[in-house]
């Protein structure tokens, strides 16, 4: 009588790895899926942050715009602008606020102040200019009394 010959146990799991056919493909698509979601954080984190220094340009201009329509000259029959005085006010400002502005005149009773803010990139900056500069205007117009036609 022969004898069977011996079972051999085929083995379990046979992948790509086991037969050598092993590219790396995975590899690549996770790397190029980590890359996109550090842009997306950039974008949203320096974004985020280029917006808040765009307000706070705009804030800053009006808050020195508005210092320097406060000086008023009083002792005229009209009312008009101490020119000086003005700049003056509205350049203490933007020192204590410890920004770069251009304060204008634009009228007799007009001042238009433009602010230039400073940031730091802090995602995107690794892979591109580490720094970004944004301006803000506004413009401030004496008024006196509550109605069109209160103003002398």
């Amino acid at each position: 009588m022969t004898t069977p010959p011996p079972v051999r146990p085929r083995p379990r799991h046979r992948g790509k790895a086991a037969s050598g056919r092993d590219r790396g493909t995975v590899t690549v698509i996770a790397a190029l899926a980590g890359l996109a979601l550090l842009l997306m954080a950039g974008l949203v984190v320096d974004g985020g942050g280029r917006l808040r220094s765009v307000g706070r340009a705009d804030r800053i201009a009006g808050e020195a715009a508005r210092a320097a329509v406060e000086a008023a000259d009083t002792r005229q029959a009209t009312l008009v602008l101490d020119r000086h005085a003005a700049v003056a006010a509205a350049q203490a400002y933007l020192r204590t606020a410890g920004v770069n502005g251009v304060v204008a005149i634009a009228g007799p009773r007009t001042v238009r102040v433009t602010v230039a803010v400073t940031g730091d990139y802090l995602i995107l900056g690794l892979v591109g200019p580490g720094r970004y500069a944004v301006t803000g205007t506004a413009e401030a117009t004496l008024a006196v009394g509550v109605g069109p036609g209160d103003a002398r």
